[in-house]
């Protein structure tokens, strides 16, 4: 994620089968749906974001409310959960 434009504020991590999930979808072609931030903190949307940056196609943005810059977690602390999220 370095020199990733936009900060996460999600503290429980992402699924690492969820990003892939995603990541196929982009290598497929597939339009990822628009990610939701509130300036440069994402909403909703991290593991769309993180796929898009692994295959250099990140998602358009949607703005929208409820960015914490007092909650963000830097890339390099999230924790990375290598089981699906249902």
């Amino acid at each position: 994620m370095k020199d990733a434009e936009l900060t996460s504020q999600q503290a429980g991590g992402v699924s690492l089968p969820t990003v892939q999930k995603y990541v196929d979808k982009l290598l497929a072609e597939e339009v990822a749906p628009a990610i939701k931030v509130d300036g440069e903190m994402i909403v909703d949307g991290n593991h769309r974001y993180i796929a898009g940056r692994i295959v250099g196609e990140e998602p358009a943005l949607q703005p929208s409310l409820g960015g914490r810059p007092d909650r963000a977690v830097p890339w390099d602390d999230l924790k990375i959960d290598p089981e699906p999220w249902e």
